[in-house]
């Protein structure tokens, strides 16, 4: 069964350059919390995922964000921490939506993306709190 992808849209190039890279045993990652409330309807009973496509310098990646499933017209929260392993330099980021069955309706009621740790935060010394 084919696969039917829908982009949300770019992330906006400020967010993506705020963010800091943490060294990991196997490279770095850079993290994003991402939220999204979706009103959509579909025809059938259907998976449903949240990811982001970036790229590292020259490389296209993706990771899958959350996933869930929805049947008809329904609401649905789709979130987590977004971990993009990168070589090079984050260039841009992108949110999309993936399902099985092709989205009748769509309507992006929220959209959240902030950086873990950002650089204004490293910048102080110390961390604010949330």
């Amino acid at each position: 069964m084919e696969n039917h992808s829908t982009p949300l849209g770019p992330v906006p190039a400020h967010l993506v350059r705020e963010a800091v890279a943490k060294k990991t045993g196997l490279g770095w990652v850079v993290e994003f919390n991402i939220a999204t409330w979706l009103n959509l309807a579909v025809r059938d009973d259907t998976a449903i995922a949240l990811k982001v496509s970036y790229l590292d310098g020259e490389k296209p990646r993706e990771v899958l964000v959350d996933k869930g499933s929805i049947f008809g017209a329904q609401r649905i929260l789709l979130c987590g921490i977004a971990r993009l392993g990168v070589n090079q330099k984050l260039e841009s980021m992108s949110l999309s939506l993936e399902t099985r069955s092709p989205i009748q309706s769509l309507l992006v009621e929220e959209l959240f993306v902030q950086a873990v740790e950002r650089q204004s935060e490293k910048k102080n010394g110390t961390r604010r709190s949330r």
